[in-house]
């Protein structure tokens, strides 16, 4: 069985009574560095120590903004095993980028002198980051970034994720590929479409009756929307999947 814990569950506007996607996997695998993502794994009792792999589906701020902060504690936390960052490619000059730009480069020298970090860029194929296999597939998001989704081979059973996405080949290919998929529902959205609704939803349990839907990534007032094997977790909560 895999644990899921829940840092946030907000889409990028972060709606009341919820923070910016983000969750840990079987207390090691942290997916996507929000914002918020320092403070809420010590509300949530997870040690930056724990935390083995580093997982960014794409570079939006919601994903990646906690970066900074999260990377500064980790300095101050010595550890005996490396450090894995899984992402994008060119994910090493990306976030190298965010700390210039942020003013904190002498954090991002320090970290990579104190720690072994370990960059690992996705390529479609089965990938190893320390303790975690895994396979990125990519997602139709916004046209001007590479956005990816994830099946994580847990063992048991694949865990997917899809990251934030439209309806597209790529969603279709993790949820087939998974027993159970940590799904956007962003709710309504101007036009062009760059999220998932309820309908889309709707649509997607059609055409693949026999996977687990988690929902993240959440807008305002989103619930199950009536859909089967649908679950709506909150902020901060740990589901066993």
């Amino acid at each position: 069985m895999t644990s899921v814990t829940f840092l946030g569950t907000g889409n990028f506007q972060a709606p009341p009574g919820r923070y910016w996607n983000s969750f840990v996997m079987d207390g090691s695998i942290l997916v996507e560095p929000s914002p918020t993502v320092l403070p809420h794994l010590r509300r949530c009792g997870i040690a930056v120590g724990a935390i083995e792999v580093v997982v960014i589906s794409h570079f939006h701020p919601d994903h990646t903004f906690g970066w900074p902060f999260l990377l500064l504690e980790m300095v101050g936390h010595p550890r005996d095993r490396p450090l894995y960052i899984v992402g994008p490619p060119a994910v090493d000059r990306f976030l190298a980028d965010m700390m210039r730009l942020g003013g904190v480069l002498n954090v991002h020298d320090a970290a990579h002198a104190a720690m072994d970090m370990r960059y690992v860029e996705v390529d479609g194929s089965w990938q190893d980051a320390g303790p975690l296999r895994f396979r990125a597939v990519e997602v139709e998001h916004v046209p001007h970034l590479r956005c990816f989704g994830f099946v994580f081979d847990r063992g048991e059973q694949m865990v997917g994720y899809s990251g934030d996405t439209r309806p597209c080949a790529g969603l279709d290919e993790l949820a087939e590929s998974c027993a159970v998929l940590v799904l956007e529902c962003n709710g309504p959205h101007p036009p062009p479409a760059v999220h998932m609704d309820v309908p889309d939803v709707r649509a997607l349990r059609e055409r693949f009756p026999g996977v687990r839907l988690v929902f993240t990534h959440m807008g305002e007032g989103i619930d199950d929307g009536g859909i089967a094997d649908v679950v709506v977790p909150e902020d901060f909560q740990t589901l066993t999947l």
